[in-house]
């Protein structure tokens, strides 16, 4: 009787357990119901199987919501059908006339000593006694600094100005240094390029450094508040990258002794000038900050600089003589056009910046994820992305490794992943997440999200 009574609560355990344990852990509405999501909150939620695009779960997908730098995986695959793959940043001097000029290339990975590296060069490759001047071309894209919706918290302190003119990310570094009797902070700056500081640091047991900026006027002033503990490296966006690029450039004629005492002129270099001497890097090394690190000021640099060349070709001339045509506007333009021949919905997408930094981005989660299914099909997008524990998925999803290639997008209280998974059955899947006004912690956020691509992996 006993034997009997013990196998029945056994199999009444069983039969109640398991089941419900495994709809808690992989069903989509009680992972979500779980969250207890205030009346603000929205998830955003489209899976879709990669070889028929048949919707295999879905949630507010029509719903309009901000992308975050999710956004970047879409602008990063039309600049990149426009560029091609093969496409080099390239900084080159060319000669013409008796004159040198030098060709900018928007290359947002050119750093001081690529410039020094192309001085050296163009020492050893001609004679400066024949030379009459020396002339920038600064054309390849616009000097507008911030596209449309971007907040002063957006940029500062980590995003400079978007310009032609670009040498070390458009940032100098400056150093903290804490006095021995440990009475006053000193502020050091190596670089040619300053910044005027109003010093507030105080000297304590742990440092949190608030870097306040007064956009107004556009000025080098800055303000220093909060704590230092240790000696500490700042490296700050400069708001002149112009004047940047030429010190360092003169810095590096001064080296190599370049003997030119004219001033710098600026011109765009004529048809049938001769490139002497260049630097480049490949379009897939500007991938890697912008896809697996998700930086801004690289990714709107190459929407700019994708947006000249589609502009060119489609015979789009400048409202004003001599203007660049590397604007963010031609870069949607571009963007619109890639994606209406691919046959998607325009109505469920609009973008203001390439990015994703402005709160004016728009998307549905069916668009992201219809988008990513024919850029999967269609081009080598897979391999820019990042995969689990890389990039910004850094220690997150880990038992995924080999099986998911993603992006991820952040704003205050939002939170966005677009990507492929292949789920347990190793049927390929592609999503797209967005989860909109949550209150609560990042960490909790993330976590929410991870649940979700769980919930997928599980299909």
């Amino acid at each position: 009787m006993l034997k009997k009574l013990f196998l029945f609560i056994s199999f009444a355990f069983l039969s109640f357990c398991p089941s419900n344990a495994a709809i808690f852990s992989y069903d989509f509405a009680k992972v979500i119901a779980q969250q207890d999501l205030d009346g603000s909150s929205t998830v955003s939620i489209t899976v879709l199987d990669n070889s028929s695009s048949k919707t295999l779960y879905s949630k507010n997908e029509n719903k309009m919501l901000n992308t975050a730098s999710v956004l970047k995986l879409f602008t990063f695959a039309s600049a990149l059908n426009t560029l091609g793959n093969d496409y080099k940043f390239e900084t080159a001097f060319y000669t013409y006339g008796g004159n040198l000029y030098l060709k900018l290339g928007a290359d947002p990975l050119l750093g001081k000593e690529d410039l020094f590296d192309l001085v050296q060069k163009l020492k050893k490759s001609i004679k400066f006694n024949n030379i009459k001047y020396i002339y920038i071309d600064d054309t390849i894209i616009s000097t507008t600094p911030y596209p449309d919706g971007w907040c002063v918290d957006d940029f500062w302190p980590n995003i400079a100005p978007v310009s032609p003119y670009i040498v070390d990310a458009n940032k100098v570094q400056v150093r903290l240094i804490i006095s021995p009797y440990r009475d006053s902070v000193n502020i050091v700056q190596d670089d040619k390029y300053r910044f005027s500081f109003i010093n507030q640091l105080q000297i304590s047991d742990n440092t949190d450094i608030d870097i306040v900026k007064d956009y107004s006027a556009m000025q080098n002033v800055i303000t220093l508040r909060g704590t230092i503990a240790d000696d500490t490296v700042l490296r700050l966006p400069v708001v002149n990258p112009k004047y940047l690029f030429i010190s360092r450039l003169e810095e590096a004629f001064g080296k190599y002794s370049i003997p030119y005492f004219n001033k710098l002129y600026f011109k765009q270099t004529p048809e049938g000038a001769k490139k002497i001497v260049s630097v480049s890097h490949d379009i897939e090394d500007i991938s890697v900050p912008i896809l697996k690190y998700s930086d801004n000021f690289s990714a709107e640099v190459l929407f700019r600089v994708a947006a000249q060349k589609y502009a060119k070709k489609n015979n789009i001339k400048p409202k004003v003589q001599g203007l660049s045509l590397g604007t963010t506007k031609n870069g949607i333009l571009m963007f619109n056009d890639y994606y209406k021949n691919a046959g998607l919905d325009m109505n469920y997408v609009k973008i203001v910046d390439g990015s994703g930094v402005s709160r004016y981005n728009a998307a549905s989660t069916k668009w992201l994820a219809q988008a990513l299914v024919y850029l999967d099909k269609n081009t080598d997008i897979r391999k820019y992305m990042e995969g689990a524990d890389e990039g910004t998925l850094k220690k997150r999803l880990r038992y995924l490794k080999g099986t998911i290639w993603a992006k991820t997008g952040t704003h205050n209280g939002l939170s966005s992943l677009a990507g492929v998974v292949k789920t347990k059955k190793d049927k390929e899947t592609v999503f797209a997440i967005i989860i909109q006004c949550f209150s609560k912690s990042p960490s909790m956020l993330k976590a929410f999200e991870d649940d979700l691509v769980d919930c997928i992996f599980n299909l």
